[in-house]
């Protein structure tokens, strides 16, 4: 279930990152300020092919008053009557008075725009009159003849086997007062009809001086007001690229089905690898018969493991109470006494060097982190930045020499092809991050290949993974889950002759603490005899509380005293740490309604 939920937040934070174009996305404008640049004249030379495409020239003559350093020319390649339509510009050229002119193309709100920034940083265009030549080519601008001219447009005419021209021979983005403008289209067949119209009701004037051509002409044309034609065409429409989604969706899906399928189908491969890695990596579980006692130590012949060891050669894991656990076994072997005044404990050493050199190494690390290494010394947890700090040295100090046990006893190895698995997933989850924060990609669907992996092998980082058990592991690990199962099972199935062997119970709390069944274990106990269980002899006395080794009744067991001695004092070194650590900080900051193409616009700079 753990690597379920690792996995599951890899893909939350996957489809978060990919889809939080949608949420920046924005489609609304600011205010339109007063260009001072004034449009004496535009023209318009757009020449429709039988193909679909389009070449356009744009002659726009325009009066500067001093400061400014020329004009900008931005198209929105987006159709408002068809969604899955896009007109990008494309070779793009741009003169000035006749010779050329350096300018800048760039992508703006998600590659809706594309804006030329023409003129030079540098300098300011002389005062007066000067005239600008735009030239590109748009694809796929013949529409079939029963698309709607906008959306909302319910009328029923036109069929297939027509085709519709709708396009802003004019767009109505342009910032500047235009005096007159004058637009040619040449169509490859005479058009069936023939309309044109401006988004504020200004009349435009239509002459026919060939029957392929028409001419649209319009008086003065105030800031942000487009001229748009539509005709329809006596010939099926060719074939063009139309995407399943709109304009919203590009930053994330891109602008190519193809690519989309194929972003798509590679993420399905590196998903499957990374889920294959993931469950390569999981180790069938052994046969689980019950056992009466922990597990022999490989290490120690007639000696048996601690109650950490046992827990980690059965999950390849710490256990959450890894400390507690192994203090009340060195409590059980006679190594220290523990000792309650108030709420604040003090564990006195009691070891003798022939014990010492019985104890395991898990036992012995802590005794030396603690400072409990000789009889007669003392380590008081009373909640103190100190005592925390020795007993963050001890749990840290008892992880290393329980995993060291792992490997010097031959019961867990290190597996080359889980820690790999692990690099390179954490490789790819750093790559996809990497590319949807910088926007390094054209399309966010094109990180998902790596995020998928990702979420595939977003287990290989659960506890366990890294190693393995051997042969003589899985023999330990069967033991140790069969002593678990008696431990943890409430009921008297496997009977017990606790009567016989009262020691017996007081021997295990130290596993049932590391194991997590310290309550099922007593519980056990009442069932088997019908008495309470009995007190630690190394604990004093209050070892239970009226709800169990773990309740909380009137003040609590002792148990639970006494690891909330220790929880106080490691969270006085942890609060510590993290007042040091801390320090300042910082914020950081970041038109015309007929549908169609030739959307756009532009202003001086």
């Amino acid at each position: 279930m753990k690597r379920v939920l690792m996995s599951a937040a890899v893909l939350l934070l996957t489809a978060f990152g990919i889809f939080l174009p949608l949420i920046s996305f924005s489609t609304s404008s600011g205010s339109i300020s007063s260009d001072p640049v004034v449009i004496t004249d535009y023209r318009a030379d757009v020449t429709v092919h039988r193909d679909g495409s389009l070449n356009a020239t744009e002659t726009v003559t325009a009066e500067f008053p001093y400061g400014r350093h020329g004009i900008f020319r931005f198209w929105d390649v987006s159709d408002t009557s068809n969604r899955g339509t896009r007109f990008p510009p494309q070779d793009i050229s741009i003169t000035m008075d006749g010779a050329a002119v350096p300018f800048e193309l760039s992508w703006e709100q998600r590659d809706r725009y594309r804006v030329a920034k023409i003129g030079d940083p540098n300098r300011y265009v002389s005062p007066g009159a000067h005239t600008y030549v735009i030239k590109y080519r748009v694809d796929g601008v013949l529409a079939p003849g029963g698309s709607p001219a906008h959306r909302g447009d319910t009328s029923s005419w036109g069929s297939d086997k027509t085709s519709r021209f709708l396009w802003r021979v004019v767009a109505d983005g342009w910032q500047m007062t235009i005096v007159k403008s004058e637009s040619i289209l040449r169509l490859p067949e005479e058009p069936v009809s023939f309309t044109c119209a401006t988004n504020r009701g200004i009349d435009c004037r239509i002459a026919a001086p060939d029957a392929n051509t028409r001419v649209v002409t319009t008086g003065q044309l105030p800031p942000m007001t487009g001229v748009a034609v539509r005709a329809d065409l006596p010939f099926p429409a060719p074939d063009r690229t139309v995407l399943p989604w709109s304009i919203r969706f590009d930053p994330v899906f891109g602008r190519s089905v193809g690519g989309l399928i194929a972003a798509l189908a590679l993420s399905a491969v590196t998903l499957g690898l990374g889920v294959w890695w993931t469950l390569r990596s999981r180790e069938k579980p052994p046969l689980r018969p019950v056992m009466y006692g922990p597990p022999e130590d490989p290490q120690r012949s007639g000696g048996v493991l601690g109650p950490a060891q046992s827990y980690y050669v059965a999950y390849e894991a710490m256990p959450k109470k890894a400390l507690v656990a192994t203090l009340f076994h060195l409590a059980e072997e006679g190594a220290v006494r523990l000792e309650r005044k108030g709420g604040d404990w003090t564990v006195h050493s009691t070891v003798t060097p022939d014990l010492r050199n019985t104890l395991d190494p898990a036992a012995r690390s802590v005794l030396s982190s603690l400072g409990l290494a000789a009889a007669g010394q003392t380590f008081r947890a009373d909640g103190s930045v100190s005592a925390g700090q020795k007993l963050s040295a001890a749990q840290g100090s008892l992880e290393g020499a329980v995993k060291g046990w792992g490997a010097s006893s031959g019961t867990v190895a290190h597996s080359n092809s889980e820690n790999l698995g692990r690099a390179l997933t954490a490789v790819a989850l750093l790559v996809a991050a990497g590319l949807l924060i910088f926007g390094l990609l054209p399309a966010t669907v094109w990180a998902l290949p790596a995020a998928a992996f990702a979420v595939g092998g977003a287990g290989l980082w659960s506890s366990g993974v890294g190693t393995r058990r051997t042969r003589l592991g899985r023999e330990v690990w069967s033991r140790a889950a069969g002593f678990e199962r008696l431990l943890s099972t409430r009921s008297n199935q496997e009977r017990l002759d606790f009567s016989a062997h009262k020691e017996l119970y007081t021997d295990y709390i130290p596993y049932a603490i590391a194991f997590d069944c310290a309550d099922a274990w007593a519980d056990k106990y009442r069932y088997a005899t019908g008495h309470e269980p009995p007190e630690p002899v190394w604990f004093g006395g209050g070892f239970y509380g009226v709800h169990g080794i773990g309740g909380f009744g009137a003040g609590g067991s002792a148990f639970s005293s006494f690891e909330s001695s220790l929880q106080s004092s490691l969270s006085a070194y942890t609060e510590s740490q993290s007042s040091s650590s801390s320090g300042g900080g910082g914020s950081f900051g970041g038109g015309f309604s007929g549908g169609g193409g030739g959307g756009g616009g532009g202003g001086s700079w």
